[in-house]
């Protein structure tokens, strides 16, 4: 099963994200919703990939994407931010807009899926 990390620190926007996974048929690590905390999921949890708000309780989300670029584990950016606020290393990274529609963000999801399954393949 795809083991799927969540950053998010708006609950009721994450309970939602979690459902669609969830439905997806995928394993949903989090939602978590601080900076320390993710940071510390990025690093030592087993994970196949990411769905990270940049702005989150503690700070912005930079970290936490490089230390997922380390692991080489995929993530998009699910955020309210424009492209040009990306963290600078990271501004061509997948992004899905909010407020989102769910096709929207499930289609990112899979096209990730996607691409862990042909690079394993």
């Amino acid at each position: 099963m795809t083991r799927i990390l969540l950053v998010e620190d708006d609950l009721f926007v994450a309970a939602h994200i979690d459902d669609l996974l969830i439905d997806e048929g995928l394993d949903v690590i989090g939602p978590v919703i601080t900076l320390a905390k993710a940071k510390l999921v990025a690093r030592d949890e087993t994970l196949d990939a990411a769905l990270l708000d940049v702005n989150i309780v503690g700070g912005r989300i930079d970290d936490v994407a490089d230390i997922l670029t380390h692991r080489h584990i995929p993530f998009l950016f699910v955020t309210s931010c424009e492209r040009r606020e990306l963290p600078m290393k990271h501004r061509e990274a997948t992004m899905v807009h909010k407020p989102f529609k769910d096709a929207d963000l499930m289609r990112a999801v899979r096209r990730i899926r996607l691409e862990l399954r042909e690079e394993f393949a």
